[in-house]
């Protein structure tokens, strides 16, 4: 009996249209700028006060990522607020049309995206300080304004 030859075994390339990446991304970039809107204002407050308790826990129960972690979380929030006051110029334009605000919107949503990725990654550390600290049997991170809640899109569906 002969050999019998396979053929070899290629990939199956999915047909993706060229705007449909784009749109979905700009919708998970708009998303994500929606999430993180009510923390953006009191951000660098809340790194302020983690640092502080990260300082205080330095050499008993705190961890070495921390300061870097906080470090890249303020760049990260620098990025955010350069994109946020472009589009603040743009809006604040009398002339601006409705369809050139949603485009400076686009357009701030994705220039911050990747920075708010930063916060998604790297958020934590915050969560992880203030549990150390009151672990340490101090208040732990205190704001002196509270951050409003996002408004969360009502399902009409919920599983449970």
């Amino acid at each position: 009996m002969g050999a019998v030859r396979r053929r070899a075994h290629r990939p199956r390339r999915l047909a993706v249209r060229p705007g449909h990446y784009d749109a979905r991304q700009a919708e998970k970039d708009a998303a994500l700028w929606h999430r993180f809107s009510p923390l953006r204002e009191q951000a660098a407050a809340l790194l302020d006060a983690a640092e502080t308790s990260a300082d205080q826990l330095a050499g008993k129960s705190g961890q070495a990522r921390w300061s870097w972690q906080l470090a890249h979380l303020r760049g990260a929030l620098e990025r955010v607020d350069t994109a946020h006051t472009e589009y603040e110029r743009v809006a604040a334009d009398p002339s601006t049309s409705a369809e050139d605000l949603l485009a400076a919107s686009a357009v701030r949503n994705k220039q911050a995206s990747e920075a708010l990725v930063d916060w998604l990654t790297h958020g934590r550390a915050v969560l992880e300080i203030h549990a150390a600290t009151v672990r340490a049997g101090q208040t732990g991170i205190r704001l002196t304004t509270r951050a409003p809640h996002a408004a969360t899109p009502a399902s009409p569906a919920r599983r449970r």
